[in-house]
């Protein structure tokens, strides 16, 4: 009977432990540039990213659930800035990267995301660095519906994009849909949009070339 009675104690004792434990959120920490898009909502994503000139850009990404990703990013380094820049709400991120696109002496960092759906959509999230002082938000041209129609710059696009760095631009490629296209066979050839980075009161990414490949 004392056995039977210590066996049921020592069960509830595991039972009571197993119920009080919290789940732990991990931070994983990463210098690659291709980061995993994980399931587990509880994983915390930082990423530190430094420049030519010993400056660090510091991406923290959290995950309210599976598609969605909230950002907090940081400068270590930059004497006239504590800021933090946050995004909410945006896709998951699959690379970082900086970069000199306006040759100013100082790099930029661009934060590629992708949407978890069958498009598989790519965002650019832009942050320039102020002459290293301090540093702030690029504001990133958006596609809108209106780019998206029939002879516009964004006809045909259904994402599966891809999006690079080259001759001091930022590419984006991607499949032509032409109307009657499955989701799984584009027919239009590809096409190759060119943004360049311009400078002023608030550093802008815009739109400045196209090109058409068959």
């Amino acid at each position: 009977m004392i056995k039977l009675i210590s066996a049921l104690f020592f069960t509830a004792i595991l039972i009571t432990g197993c119920g009080d434990r919290k789940p732990e959120t991990v931070v994983k920490k990463d210098s690659t540039e291709k980061m995993t898009i994980k399931k587990d909502t509880a994983v915390t994503v930082r990423k530190e990213m430094k420049t030519k000139t010993g400056k660090e850009f510091v991406i923290v990404e959290t995950k309210p659930s599976y598609s969605v990703s909230d950002y907090m990013i940081t400068g270590v380094g930059f004497p006239n800035s504590t800021d933090t820049i946050r995004y909410s709400m945006k896709n998951p991120m699959t690379t970082a990267m900086v970069a000199d696109l306006d040759k100013n002496g100082f790099d930029e960092l661009y934060i590629l995301t992708k949407a978890t759906g069958s498009g598989s959509f790519v965002d650019i999230l832009g942050v320039a660095s102020v002459d290293d002082k301090t540093f702030g938000e690029i504001i990133v041209q958006e596609i809108t519906d209106k780019d998206v129609e029939k002879n516009e710059m964004f006809s045909g696009y259904m994402g599966q994009d891809s999006v690079y760095i080259s001759d001091n631009k930022i590419i984006r490629e991607f499949p032509v849909y032409k109307s009657n296209d499955m989701n799984s066979k584009p027919t239009g050839g590809s096409r190759r949009i060119t943004y360049t980075l311009k400078p002023g009161t608030q550093y802008q990414l815009v739109v400045t070339g196209r090109d058409d490949m068959k």
